[in-house]
């Protein structure tokens, strides 16, 4: 029964999608009597299949949330008294994440720095080589020159 629920709202979306899209070309065809008719059904379809579709809210949902905030505060006050527990522990006692985070940091201070400098700087300008001569016109040209000219004979 929870399926049929779930897939009536699609469904009658989907019928009434498709049927707006066959009574368009139904009124082109074969006049306003039977297009007008199938768009009121497909808009009908339509309008229930989006009805369906709204989101419903649940019971249980809002059971739940209520019991998660109450959790949530209990675990930030754990949290809190976790926080203040952790100045107190020894220095030699390392998490896994505090142990990657010093062998990163020391990894990066052994690096060389980066030297950001290019390799050939004076090759690297663009359009330094470049031929820059005056361009000149083709043989294409030509056709637009006669007719230029046809037009200023006059």
């Amino acid at each position: 029964m929870q399926l049929i629920k779930q897939l009536s709202g699609p469904g009658a979306a989907s019928v009434g999608v498709l049927g707006l899209a066959i009574s368009g070309t139904v009124w082109n065809f074969y006049g306003v009597q039977f297009g007008l008719s199938g768009t009121v059904a497909s808009l009908l379809a339509l309008s229930l299949g989006l009805f369906l579709l709204r989101p419903l809210p649940l019971e249980q949902e809002t059971a739940t949330e209520a019991s998660s905030l109450t959790e949530e505060s209990t675990t930030t006050d754990m949290a809190v008294a976790d926080a203040s527990s952790d100045v107190a522990k020894p220095a030699s006692v390392l998490t896994t994440a505090e142990a990657i985070a010093l062998e990163l940091a020391a990894e990066a201070e052994q690096r060389p720095a980066a030297l950001l400098v290019n390799y050939a700087p004076e090759h690297l300008l663009a359009g330094k080589n470049l031929p820059s001569r005056k361009r000149q016109p083709g043989p294409s040209l030509q056709r637009y020159r006669t007719m230029t000219n046809e037009l200023f004979k006059s």
